[in-house]
């Protein structure tokens, strides 16, 4: 008899982060809507997932606790920078308050800004490639799909060379968080010591661009106003980390989850040496067979209903995107890796007025990266037996991937 309890507490062991996709289809069969032992709802099934995401019944959880205050995250020091920074995340805003911040932050970060840094990204995942080659082997990870994405975003925002290595330091530290979940007290810690330096560095950096404006994204959110009214410092200096660390983590799970499933898959890794042309359908498919975001967290506005299950407001909905993007009720054959299959349509950058920002940038990133490594290699060949994935639960990712390869 299944046991909605035990596939939940399976999910979070290190089992369940190898391969949690047996789980997920046994929690859609069971049903679309399952009650966690955390006193939560998790959603299974790909058409109510999509329909959550883009309900207006709905909004991300609190990221933040205000002091005297039992909502949110009860680990989070009220009084604490990490705390000031999630309360401005564009991630944890709802209502008028998202719409405003949101319409603000695309003013600056617009499809045409992403397409421009389209000859940028492709040089520099060629200098990325050249060492590589050379030797014949590659960390992914380390090698390729953390600085690609690290450096883009350090350039779009504006932070100077000599200051980047620091950035991805405090960045590291913070990820982590993202996941309160999985988060360990130590972790929280670590984190807090990290955005007291960052939060530190981004105003000194932001009263620097006040003085001497320059064209890039912090120079931009200073600028930006919708109907006479500006962005604070508060939510630059936070969406700036915010951008940090959104305008990387995805697609450095992106391009590390999905190359390792074409080499599980050789068949699909062939068929793209056979035909390039595929790389943008391939990117979709990787998106939907191996997701780097698992969860998107809701909650309902009032009390309702979802597939006949009834929902109180406040408490915590998680949206199973990786179990929606392998529902055999939206998919042919869902738990195989098809890079020509038409329409995957993922719903991994989420949906509704919370789809993901960044979304048009990793794919960006993603298709370069793969592209070149396509056309620059005869083969890419996993060089250990058993990948370890780092230990969260909503974002899901490699520790490291370790491959050979062969120049074309």
């Amino acid at each position: 008899m299944f046991d909605p309890n035990r596939a939940v507490m399976t999910l979070l062991s290190p089992a369940g982060r190898e391969d949690p996709y047996p789980i997920y289809a046994q929690m859609r069969e069971h049903a679309a809507v399952i009650k966690t032992p955390f006193g939560g709802w998790m959603v299974t099934r790909y058409e109510t997932v999509d329909k959550v995401l883009r309900s207006a019944a709905f909004r991300t959880p609190r990221g933040f606790r205000e002091r005297d205050d039992p909502a949110g995250p009860p680990r989070c020091d009220p009084d604490g920078l990490l705390t000031l920074h999630r309360r401005y995340w564009l991630l944890f805003q709802s209502g008028e308050a998202h719409t405003r911040l949101r319409k603000l932050i695309m003013k600056v970060f617009t499809p045409r800004a992403v397409r421009s840094l389209a000859p940028r990204i492709e040089s520099l995942v060629q200098e990325l490639l050249v060492p590589v080659l050379e030797r014949g082997s590659m960390e992914v990870i380390g090698d390729l799909s953390y600085p690609l994405p690290a450096t883009v975003i350090c350039e779009l925002l504006g932070i100077p060379p000599e200051d980047r290595d620091r950035n991805r330091v405090w960045a590291a530290l913070t990820v982590p968080t993202i996941d309160l979940q999985t988060c360990t007290d130590a972790q929280l810690k670590e984190a807090e010591v990290a955005m007291r330096e960052w939060d530190t560095y981004i105003r000194v950096l932001l009263a620097a661009k006040r003085k001497q404006p320059g064209s890039a994204l912090l120079d931009d959110m200073l600028a930006v106003e919708e109907d006479g009214v500006r962005l604070t410092e508060d939510e630059v200096a936070a969406n700036a980390t915010f951008l940090f660390l959104a305008g990387h983590e995805t697609t450095t799970n992106l391009i590390g989850n999905g190359l390792l499933a074409l080499m599980r898959n050789p068949s699909q890794l062939a068929a793209l040496y056979a035909n390039p042309a595929l790389v943008e359908n391939a990117i979709e498919e990787l998106l939907r067979f191996e997701s780097p975001v698992q969860f998107a967290p809701r909650v309902a506005l009032e009390p309702l209903e979802i597939e006949g299950v009834k929902i109180e407001t406040e408490i915590p909905i998680a949206l199973a995107l990786g179990a929606a993007n392998r529902d055999p009720r939206r998919y042919e054959r869902p738990e195989e890796l098809d890079i020509a299959r038409a329409d995957p349509k993922p719903l991994s950058f989420g949906g509704g007025a919370h789809f993901c920002v960044g979304a048009a940038l990793a794919r960006l990133e993603a298709k370069h990266a793969f592209d070149a490594l396509i056309k620059s290699t005869k083969s890419v060949v996993l060089a250990i037996e058993k990948v370890a994935w780092r230990p969260a639960l909503g974002l899901r990712g490699l520790e490291a991937l370790p491959v050979t390869i062969e120049r074309a």
